[in-house]
């Protein structure tokens, strides 16, 4: 029970911690279209990313993927920018038959979003057997992301029916994070 709850609690605080604001602006740009109505959709796009990531932190512990700290600290910045620019520019209705491919996309991302994270998780796991930690952790990412995903729909619905359109929504959400995104990414490619 006490590995249950420190795993659990180390991906709660892998989403939730403000310092590493690159996963909260991720899900807050996938989740800027979305109102309580397509939640169920939105959770489902939301657990792809978690199986990415979840994955990744597993093929990067187990040494089968190596990639340079530099790139991924680069290509996270650009994978919140490719959702919110999608969101922005592409992203005109929500529907199953046009989402597939945005899945895949989301799932690709999820894995890039890990191999950021594999480092520390690696030296979390270090000499340890990594399946129920894992889980666990898996169990604690998702948790708090479905938490973040719930508050911004919250606020997407209130938003709607207090007369803000679905375009501004999405224009002032999408200019604010891009907002955000350029410094890092410009600090991020100087590194390479």
């Amino acid at each position: 029970m006490n590995d249950f709850l420190f795993y659990t609690k180390l991906g709660l605080h892998h989403i939730l911690d403000l310092n590493a604001y690159d996963h909260l602006l991720f899900l807050v740009a996938l989740t800027l279209p979305y109102l309580f109505k397509q939640l169920r959709q939105l959770v489902i796009l939301v657990t792809v990313f978690t199986v990415g990531h979840t994955v990744s932190l597993w093929a990067a512990s187990a040494g089968i993927i190596r990639i340079s700290a530099p790139w991924i600290e680069f290509l996270i910045p650009i994978t919140i920018l490719l959702t919110a620019l999608h969101i922005l520019y592409w992203n005109n209705t929500i529907s199953a038959k046009s989402s597939a491919p945005f899945t895949l996309l989301t799932l690709f991302f999820g894995i890039i979003h890990g191999l950021g994270f594999s480092n520390y998780f690696s030296m979390v796991f270090a000499d340890k057997a990594i399946g129920f930690p894992l889980l666990y952790f898996t169990i604690g990412i998702e948790a708090a992301q479905i938490l973040i995903v719930i508050i911004i729909v919250f606020i997407n619905t209130v938003l709607s029916h207090l007369g803000v359109s679905k375009r501004d929504r999405l224009l002032v959400g999408s200019s604010i994070i891009i907002g955000i995104l350029v410094p890092i990414l410009i600090s991020s490619s100087k590194a390479l």
